[in-house]
């Protein structure tokens, strides 16, 4: 499949290789395959998957207001989530001595976060499968944290320490982006509420 020129069969292969075999070395095979600009078209693709996913249950569950939820939540919140952790990762590492540059760090971040946020993102929109797998979602968040790892250290050029510090700074901003995101759409949603009651009054 091509998107905007961006193979993602390509991609999903080189995914393929550093989600089964993770190491440093394996990361340092593709991240000079493609920059920036292919990575957020890959993980676009995988959130636009989860988001229509997440509306259409949305939909089911809370008319259009849980279709609107549902897109917006899957497609922009883990599209800002990916910016900006990939970000951090390249001025954080950056400051503790890496070498990097920003495509190649977009890049391998994109290779493990696509495929896993395609899968997550799926499960979890689905209420009854989001509960029953939610064990082995937790275990892959713990192996996207040390994938994430992996790719910090080779997108970077950084060792171990370094490679530590800058990744928990970048979930940190993460974190940080997420709650943000929530509490605007939480007060949109709060007033188109509030609009909504006094125009039926």
């Amino acid at each position: 499949m091509i998107v905007q020129g961006v193979s993602i069969g390509d991609m999903l292969n080189q995914s393929m290789t550093v989600l089964t075999k993770p190491s440093v070395q394996s990361f340092e095979q593709f991240e000079r395959r493609g920059g920036q600009r292919e990575a957020l078209i890959y993980v676009g693709v995988a959130a636009a998957l989860a988001g229509i996913v997440g509306g259409v249950f949305g939909l089911l569950t809370g008319g259009i207001g849980g279709l609107i939820g549902g897109l917006v939540l899957g497609i922009v919140g883990p599209l800002l989530s990916f910016f900006v952790f990939s970000f951090r990762v390249y001025t954080i590492g950056k400051s503790q001595g890496g070498t990097g540059t920003q495509d190649e760090v977009f890049y391998t971040t994109s290779l493990y976060t696509a495929p896993i946020l395609a899968v997550t993102g799926i499960v979890n929109a689905i209420p009854l499968l989001g509960c029953l797998l939610l064990p082995a979602t937790i275990v892959l968040g713990i192996y996207q944290l040390y994938l994430g790892y992996l790719a910090t250290r080779s997108s970077m050029n950084l060792q171990q320490n370094p490679a530590i510090i800058t990744v928990v700074g970048a979930i940190v901003a993460m974190w940080i982006a997420g709650a943000i995101l929530t509490f605007i759409l939480a007060a949109v949603g709060l007033g188109a509420a509030a609009a909504s009651g006094a125009l039926n009054n």
